[in-house]
């Protein structure tokens, strides 16, 4: 006969504990969540361990209320925290009102989902010269876990352009000429980052939320093994102006996984910045890994540049879905720096094209290399992989170098564009992608397609290279933008020691490949399918048909 279980002497359930009373007693989230705990043989909540550095904000005075300021219950009780040692600043849910919360060594700082923290509109709140609601300074192995919020009250007024920026003066002219409003927003009220890490190690931000942030969000600088992870981040797509993402400053060993970032400004961002008054040197950006994200950004979602006064540097940008966004991704050297050995693989990309004021025009990636002032150092880009991507891009990508630098070494593969018309008045594409001053390039399995039922008269070509050397394109499949058009699917301009091979023109095509300009040589054609091609291949003037070598 079956023995009957006897629930009285269950360990599980013999004693009845609430959530409360195991706060009381010291319990704090653990990473594992709620899945993650085994019972010990005591009545234990999931997710829940037993600790005795534990210390709850209402005891130190935090109300939850939000007409109540919480900043000094909150900083006695992390300095309370790494006074014994390290251990969990605990906050309950409610509603704090905070200004400058500093982080100490060996805090985690846990909001409980439920918890927010909204931004403290009074100056007396904040740390001098710690312009944030989380700062930390030479700080070391602390984290902010939970599933709590960060509210930075982000306020704005949409006025007259004040200024013109030097970065869009084109595409400023383009708006006014069709007539678009010229205003724009710019932030009001309290002007402050939401997290900002200055010289730190060990560093974990987990499961929370920051929203609303008046700059940018989180600001990592000269920091070293930084976690985060499972984050959500969230700035207003069309008035959240500087309120980036993520921002690595000169800043090392750095993962972000698992996130969701939705910001005006670019979502995540690597720069090597000179303070103002700094004397000494810049540190560079190196070994930073972005992976298995959902980005979207009036800006970029996934940016280098454009402060650039040190070198950024082994860099990988994988498996990310973008979409809703003004840019895929994109790098920009002004001042000096190389950027090199980086890597953007296994991404999906849908733009859409953002107000006039917004960097960028719905491509799929920009590259620039200029100077930002006369006497500033020209840069290098260099070492680039381009992997495993499909995009619908709106505007025309770019890909561009310096007369006096080329971009070096770059590799372009499997790529898949389906070009979709604009969806703004102010018109700006002509071409799918360019390609300007680089030296040693390769494109394999690029494929470029043209929406045929909503046709922009603008379009011109697929693919234009100009003063490009050392190249090979091979597999690439496609047709001007105008199916029958005159312009051709791919012009050559000034181009040298390069073979294009194993490429197929498609139904519509007129000239498939155009070779012009005074420099171009050494070119070889062979194993193409212009079947489908009109005029097959062209040539400015009869003198350049020597140049190019046909099989």
């Amino acid at each position: 006969m079956r023995k009957k279980y006897n629930y009285k002497s269950s360990n599980i359930l013999n004693e009845k504990v609430n959530r409360r009373e195991m706060i009381a007693r010291g319990a704090v989230l653990t990473g594992a969540g709620l899945f993650g705990a085994a019972f010990t043989g005591k009545a234990e909540i999931p997710g829940l361990q037993q600790t005795g550095n534990f210390f709850n904000v209402k005891d130190f005075g935090a109300s939850g209320k939000r007409e109540e300021k919480a900043t000094n219950p909150i900083r006695a009780a992390v300095e309370a925290c790494t006074s014994a040692g390290g251990g969990t600043v605990y906050v309950p849910p409610g509603d704090y009102t905070v200004g400058t919360i500093q982080m100490k060594d060996n805090v985690n700082l846990c909001l409980e989902a439920g918890a927010t923290f909204f931004l403290s509109q009074d100056q007396d709140d904040f740390i001098q010269g710690a312009l944030s609601m989380i700062y930390a300074k030479d700080a070391n192995n602390f984290a902010v876990t939970g599933r709590g919020t960060f509210n930075g009250l982000a306020q704005y007024e949409f006025v007259d352009m004040q200024g013109i920026d030097v970065e869009i003066v084109e595409e400023i002219e383009l708006a006014r000429a069709a007539g678009i409003d010229m205003r724009r927003y710019y932030r009001t009220g309290r002007q402050t980052f939401m997290f900002v890490l200055n010289d730190c190690k060990n560093v974990m931000l987990e499961d929370i939320s920051i929203i609303n942030s008046p700059l940018w969000t989180i600001r990592l600088n000269n920091c070293d093994r930084v976690t985060i992870h499972g984050v959500y981040l969230y700035s207003d797509l069309e008035k959240g102006v500087n309120a980036d993402g993520i921002d690595i400053c000169s800043s090392r060993n750095v993962t972000i996984s698992d996130s969701i970032i939705i910001t005006a400004d670019d979502s995540i961002v690597l720069k090597t910045p000179k303070e103002s008054g700094q004397e000494g040197p810049v540190n560079v950006t190196e070994n930073i890994v972005v992976t298995n994200c959902i980005l979207s950004s009036s800006s970029t979602p996934l940016m280098i540049g454009t402060e650039t006064f040190a070198d950024v540097r082994h860099v990988l940008f994988n498996n990310c879905a973008i979409h809703n966004s003004n840019k895929g991704f994109g790098i920009n050297v002004q001042d000096g720096a190389t950027v090199h050995d980086i890597i953007f693989s296994n991404l999906t990309i849908e733009t859409n094209r953002r107000h006039w004021n917004w960097w960028g025009s719905a491509e799929m990636c920009k590259f620039v290399l200029k100077k930002r002032e006369e006497d500033s150092k020209l840069g290098r880009i260099k070492d680039i992989i381009i992997d495993n991507i499909i995009c619908a891009p709106r505007g025309t990508s770019t890909i561009k170098g310096n007369a006096d630098q080329p971009l070096e070494n770059f590799r372009i593969s499997n790529i898949q564009m389906n070009m979709l018309p604009e969806d703004a008045k102010d018109k700006r594409t002509k071409n799918a992608l360019e390609i300007e001053n680089v030296k040693g390039l390769r494109i394999e399995d690029l494929t470029i397609d043209w929406d045929e039922e909503h046709v922009e008269e603008n379009w011109q070509s697929a693919l234009v290279m100009k003063r490009v050397s050392d190249f090979e394109l091979v597999s690439f499949k496609g047709r001007q933008g105008l199916k029958n058009g005159d312009n051709p699917a791919i012009v050559m301009e000034d181009t040298s020691d390069g073979l294009i091979r194993d490429s197929k023109a498609i139904e519509g095509c007129g000239t498939f490949v155009y070779f012009k300009g005074i420099d171009t040589k050494e070119i070889e054609v062979r194993n193409n399918n212009l079947k489908k091609s009109g005029k097959g291949i062209s040539f400015e003037n009869e003198g350049l048909k020597k140049a190019v070598e046909i099989k």
